[in-house]
């Protein structure tokens, strides 16, 4: 059975100070009409009972909320929350598979994504060279052995509470040279245009920066797919 497909809303809160989540709100329902699917696909998860509220106002089922998270992770759920929910799914189901709103699915993940995710038993991360945290959780997957080390990462010193840099606080030191932890070409980082090129016929999402490019990112997947069966 595949592991479930995570996403989510919580409060914009730092150091006790909440302000809306404006910009995924915005990107929610952009990201629904560039991936119809994603409304069966995510088992949706609210940070808070406002958060859930704003969800079922896009039409979405929120599967659970987390108004009983840890206070240390509500006085800072902009950037702690996603981590903890993350963790709940680790050890409520043993594995899963983290997806960013501002993604878009080029192929449904099939028997050969989900043996790719669970190949050496270790997490994997979109890999982005140089990148200021280590890894990028866009989209994210992990599994049951990595339960006690995600959740003492909660207790690492990090410059600040991102979940990106707690993985990173867990991580091998010479990850960038470990393939074992990442997804090579089957999720893409597309910040700009040029990067469509990163998309192939193996690509499964590509985690972008504008969501209107989903149907060209979309036609760049099915020109690469038949030039490699051409």
């Amino acid at each position: 059975m595949p592991p479930p497909m995570i996403a989510g809303l919580y409060p914009y809160t730092r150091g006790g100070i909440t302000l809306p989540p404006r910009f995924t709100l915005a990107e929610i329902p952009a990201s629904l009409a560039a991936n119809p699917s994603y409304r069966e696909d995510l088992l949706i998860l609210a940070g808070d009972t406002a958060s859930a509220r704003q969800l079922e106002a896009f039409g979405l089922h929120v599967h659970r909320t987390f108004d009983n998270a840890p206070s240390s992770v509500h006085a800072d759920a902009a950037h702690k929350m996603k981590h903890w929910m993350c963790l709940w799914a680790l050890r409520e189901y043993g594995e899963f598979l983290w997806v960013d709103w501002d993604t878009v699915m080029l192929r449904r993940p099939d028997d050969a994504f989900w043996a790719s995710c669970r190949e050496g038993g270790t997490p994997k991360f979109i890999h982005i060279p140089g990148y200021w945290a280590g890894v990028n959780c866009g989209v994210y997957y992990a599994c049951r052995s990595w339960a006690q080390r995600m959740a003492d990462s909660f207790e690492a010193v990090v410059s600040e509470p991102n979940d990106e840099l707690l993985w990173a606080s867990i991580l091998p030191t010479d990850i960038d040279n470990r393939p074992e932890f990442w997804w090579g070409p089957r999720v893409a980082q597309v910040w700009r245009r040029e990067d469509f090129a990163q998309v192939g016929s193996g690509t499964y999402f590509a985690h972008v920066k504008q969501l209107d490019w989903a149907r060209d990112l979309r036609v760049a997947a099915r020109e690469e797919t038949a030039a490699g069966s051409a």
